[in-house]
């Protein structure tokens, strides 16, 4: 397996775009999504095909700064964008869209989009801890139930959703297999690859083939760990990346990581490794044990947040990293202010350097970026060499 994906984000929505329309012919209906609380299960019980539509690129920002304030964060004007333009093909072969309460920028661009298409917004609890949380959640699962229900005429069945749950269960054993290996030092991939090719996996009309990715590749890295052919030298700092920007179109600063000689080996956080961690209870009831599975995602709109705190005091030794990045949007006010604690606790308990890194989507900072990257790259190599002495 090619682990380099040389297809930029562009060209994989684009042959996405294509097996949609094939699929749409054979009339399989498409449900477009934003969010880590978004329950695919609902969809594949439905039949039907599920696509993220989050923005990740700055493509489709200037017609979306139309509507929205310049100040608004990238991601919210980048997935409005794609919806207004025409930079993406994905949000308009959607047969209706479905958004989450997680930041009140989200909730009124929504507000604009269902103009639009279709959309039904789920509102989320913002203190998960409380049983009144997820009686709420509850409930707001079975209202998307029902709105899906409604778009795509179809009746979604518990069977099928037992079997929905069963098929993304096994999906998240396979990648968290994969990431665990990362464990290994030096790992047997760079992070940057791993993010590419979990983005090209992804973007699938054909969830058996997503299933026959993920083992194709955990075959291939447990093989080239057999080997001892590893991604990178041992010598590099290895780095624990918190925050958001995990997928391919956002990724500028990992890029600069690994190209400044650090390796990212673990990613916690949107699209990381301990959403794996969370598997669907397959005999209780299906509808409620979603909601228990989704409630668990540790998105910094939630107060307090204290499992997200939790997670990354485990996998700092866990993943044996040498230093901490976080990273967060322009405008996200949630995730810049919860790294002043993300900070603490990395320095405080663990001694370990940590960088906290502000930015969007365009290449404007690089440079800047990359003399920070340099110090706290510096930094680490630092740390690692006062432990051998």
């Amino acid at each position: 397996m090619e682990f380099q994906v040389t297809r930029t984000l562009g060209e994989i929505r684009s042959e996405l775009a294509i097996r949609i329309l094939e699929a749409r012919e054979s009339g399989r209906k498409v449900v477009g999504h934003m969010c880590s609380y978004f329950p695919i299960e609902m969809v594949l019980a439905a039949g039907a095909i599920n696509v993220g539509l989050c923005g990740t690129t700055q493509d489709s920002i200037a017609v979306a700064e139309r509507d929205l304030p310049v100040d608004q964060c990238p991601m919210v004007k980048s997935t409005y964008g794609r919806a207004v333009g025409d930079t993406c093909p994905l949000f308009h072969l959607a047969d209706c869209v479905v958004g989450e309460t997680t930041c009140d920028g989200r909730k009124k661009m929504y507000e604009l989009m269902s103009r639009i298409k279709p959309m039904h917004v789920m509102d989320l609890p913002q203190k998960p801890e409380e049983q009144e949380a997820r009686d709420h959640w509850v409930a707001e699962v079975r209202k998307l139930k029902a709105f899906i229900e409604e778009q795509l005429a179809v009746r979604i069945e518990d069977a099928a959703l037992r079997a929905a749950i069963r098929q993304t269960n096994m999906e998240r054993s396979l990648l968290k297999q994969i990431h665990e290996l990362r464990k290994i030092t030096p790992p047997p991939i760079m992070s940057l690859d791993l993010v590419g090719l979990s983005t090209l996996f992804g973007y699938t009309v054909d969830r058996r083939e997503y299933a026959a990715n993920l083992q194709n590749l955990l075959a291939e890295l447990q093989q080239r760990i057999d080997n001892r052919l590893y991604a990178c030298e041992p010598e590099r700092p290895r780095v624990l990346w918190t925050g958001l920007g995990n997928s391919l179109g956002c990724d500028k600063v990992l890029r600069l990581v690994e190209e400044c000689g650090a390796v990212v080996v673990c990613q916690e956080g949107c699209g990381g490794v301990t959403r794996l961690d969370d598997l669907i209870d397959e005999e209780a009831d299906p509808i409620e044990a979603i909601a228990d599975r989704y409630l668990k995602v540790t998105c910094s709109c939630m107060t307090p947040n204290e499992t997200r705190f939790a997670q990354i005091d485990r996998l700092i030794p866990e993943y044996g990293v040498d230093g901490v990045l976080d990273l967060t949007w322009q405008s996200c006010h949630t995730f810049n202010i919860e790294s002043h604690r993300v900070g603490e606790l990395v320095k405080s308990k663990y001694g370990l350097p940590f960088l906290h890194i502000v930015t969007d989507y365009s290449q404007s900072d690089v440079e800047n970026l990359r003399v920070r990257i340099e110090a706290f790259i510096e930094q680490m190599m630092m740390g690692k060499a006062s432990v051998v002495h």
